[in-house]
């Protein structure tokens, strides 16, 4: 992985160059038991070279090997945070065959035409106290703490309010656009 004297097109000073060739097998080894495939551990070491090469070999550094391992670990953690915000990804295979593509020429659903005008009609069929804390929450960008000072009322019943503001607005939008809801049973 390592070449004397470059790394990833970089000049790496002599002793860094040794210290990487001397740890690379130990590194190969802790990525082995933190990645799963081949490549994330091919990346992992690359990445902790890398960086290495980037920070320079630091004079107070008594062992090069527990400097790159604590490189390796905090570019790992790094990772797995990242990985956790994301959406996680798995490789097409024969567990997954049932799964039907989309299809290209698929008719827009009904709502995929719905505006901003649409809600905006549909809030005048909900009720008053409803249809102020929609209107100021979503239109006017108001906080629950702000409303519920606004309006007099308790910051609970502001998300309470906005929850059932939102199921009616979502059947009176299902009514005109042919979509059924199924929780409008609940506010009936």
């Amino acid at each position: 992985m390592v070449e004397q004297g470059t790394l990833a097109g970089r000049e790496v000073s002599g002793g860094l160059a040794a210290v990487l060739v001397d740890a690379e097998p130990v590194l190969v080894r802790l990525a082995e038991r933190l990645c799963v495939s081949d490549a994330d551990v091919c990346d992992l070491v690359q990445d902790t070279f890398e960086r290495a090469t980037r920070q320079g070999l630091p004079a107070e550094v008594r062992s090069t090997r527990a400097w790159l391992t604590t490189i390796m670990h905090g570019l790992f953690v790094d990772r797995c945070r990242s990985a956790a915000g994301g959406p996680a990804c798995l490789a097409r295979d024969d567990r997954h065959g049932d799964i039907i593509p989309l299809e290209p020429d698929a008719a827009e659903p009904p709502w995929g035409q719905l505006t901003l005008d649409d809600v905006r009609d549909a809030l005048g069929e909900l009720e008053a106290t409803y249809r102020e804390v929609y209107l100021s929450h979503t239109f006017e960008r108001r906080s629950y703490e702000q409303i519920a000072e606004l309006l007099s009322i308790e910051r609970v019943t502001v998300g309470t309010r906005l929850t059932r503001a939102r199921w009616k607005l979502r059947d009176i939008l299902g009514r005109r656009f042919g979509v059924e809801s199924d929780h409008g049973c609940l506010l009936r």
